[in-house]
């Protein structure tokens, strides 16, 4: 039996040795293979050049606009009544002084017809002044007529008397007779005063009946004003929308009571639209009524189309910074809708015979911004000086020349020194390095591919963040509308 168990302990040591042998040679192949990573060093980074060109650049700012109406119009009653017709729907294109609705009126002709009465018993009252004034005129004439007798009467009389005096002297008259003729002389001046002070009265009257018929003229013009007012606020039944244009709401329904102030209806006038944008304020320095904008609908609708700025804003929103930049344009065909988003791309400024480079080249880090250059398959960073920027590139006034290259894409891990390959050129070339104590040569891998335009990082358009600018005609957002 002891044979047995000496047998059982040599066939456990030898499984033991064979398990060992098989995790440790067999099996370790399967483990993480620590050669196939390729060092910085030994590998060239695969990347995409550009060269500093030297020519015109425009600079250029993009903006999300939106589209608004030209003018709008809310339409309001301006007297107090119940709808009775809204003949107007939205869409419905409507004309100046157009009716669009129509109030009660019974009140409104109600007070007209109290307001021609009023006007009416104004103008009897009136003739009434005038007959007045005629009759008071008719009574100085007769007081004239009468003074005038009364004034030749005592002519007579006084000469009567004068002649008695004469005789009485020489005895041929009596004395009861000169006393007679000087009491008629007397009388006769007494009615002569009397046609004066009727004369007066008569005057007086006329005086009086002259201011009668003017307060009469007063009234009478003040019921016609009256009747006239009564007349165009019966009319404000209808009413009517003051510009031309197209509904796009109904804000009440036929039927309801409504007061001055209450809107009715919205008109709008779109046969021109305003394009405003946001711009923020760092972006208004080469932006000037008159500047080109092209425009480029939301979801790339249609063809760019060019307009001007036509005014901005003298304010800045306190909170976003921004300024209110409008162009007016046309809108043949209707278009271009009220509420539509819009690319709106404005020119900043021009420069001749200025360097410049991709936008994907230009590194930037807060206010500063950089660029790897190239030399003998390696690179360096420089730091430059930008100046204007345009959808896909970037003037540099200081820090390269013409004719140099930088890298424009691949930026990624790159550290002064590296070895780049241009990926437009061909492939990188492969490097490896030494095993891990194996004794066997290190497993080589190819570098991954080259980043795309979207792992590149590159400035925002005119606002020198990191995020990339979609150009115009992608239908991307560069500048949200605040």
């Amino acid at each position: 039996m002891t044979w047995v168990r000496n047998v059982l302990a040599l066939l456990v040591v030898v499984a033991a040795g064979s398990w060992a042998y098989y995790t440790n040679v067999v099996a370790k192949p399967h483990a993480m293979d620590m050669s196939a990573r390729v060092t910085g060093a030994a590998s060239a980074f695969p990347v995409t050049l550009a060269t500093v060109e030297q020519g015109t650049v425009r600079g250029t700012v993009v903006y999300t606009g939106s589209v608004a109406a030209y003018g709008e119009e809310d339409v309001y009653p301006r007297v107090t009544g119940r709808i009775l017709e809204l003949s107007v729907y939205p869409g419905d294109a409507v004309k100046a002084g157009q009716v669009v609705a129509r109030l009660d009126d019974l009140e409104l002709t109600s007070r007209v017809h109290e307001a021609d009465a009023a006007a009416a018993s104004a103008h009897a009252n009136r003739a009434q002044m005038d007959a007045d004034l005629a009759a008071s005129r008719y009574g100085i004439t007769q007081a004239e007529r009468e003074l005038a007798t009364a004034e030749a009467e005592a002519g007579y009389q006084q000469s009567v008397a004068a002649r008695d005096e004469r005789l009485l002297s020489k005895g041929a008259v009596s004395q009861q007779e000169a006393d007679n003729t000087r009491a008629l002389a007397a009388a006769a001046q007494a009615r002569m005063g009397a046609a004066r002070a009727r004369i007066e009265q008569a005057k007086a009257l006329e005086t009086s009946a002259q201011r009668k018929l003017e307060a009469a003229d007063a009234i009478v013009l003040q019921g016609q004003a009256q009747a006239r007012t009564a007349q165009v606020v019966r009319d404000y039944v209808n009413i009517r929308v003051t510009t031309a244009g197209n509904v796009v709401k109904r804000l009440v329904a036929p039927g309801v009571l409504v007061q001055p102030g209450t809107p009715v209806l919205k008109i709008v006038q779109v046969d021109q639209v305003r394009l405003q944008a946001n711009v923020g304020e760092q972006d208004l320095t080469g932006i000037r009524v008159g500047s080109p904008v092209t425009v480029l609908l939301a979801g790339n609708a249609g063809e760019p189309f060019t307009a001007k700025v036509s005014s901005i804003s003298p304010f800045v929103d306190p909170g976003a910074r921004t300024v209110v930049v409008e162009a007016v344009v046309p809108n043949p065909g209707r278009r271009l809708l009220p509420g539509q988003y819009v690319q709106m791309q404005f020119v900043t400024g021009e420069q001749r015979n200025a360097l410049s480079v991709t936008r994907e080249a230009v590194a930037r880090s807060g206010d500063s911004a950089s660029v790897w250059v190239v030399a003998d398959d390696r690179v360096e960073r420089r730091q430059v000086t930008t100046g204007l920027e345009s959808q896909d590139r970037v003037e540099i006034v200081a820090g390269l020349d013409a004719g140099e290259r930088v890298v424009r894409r691949g930026h990624e891990g790159l550290y002064s020194g590296a070895r780049i390959a241009d990926m437009a050129v061909g492939p990188p070339p492969v490097a490896g390095h030494a095993g891990h104590g194996t004794g066997s040569p290190a497993v080589s891998k190819p570098s991954g591919p080259a980043p795309t335009s979207a792992d590149a990082p590159s400035p925002h358009t005119g606002h020198g963040t990191a995020t990339p600018a979609p150009p115009l005609t992608s239908g991307g957002q560069t500048h949200g509308s605040h």
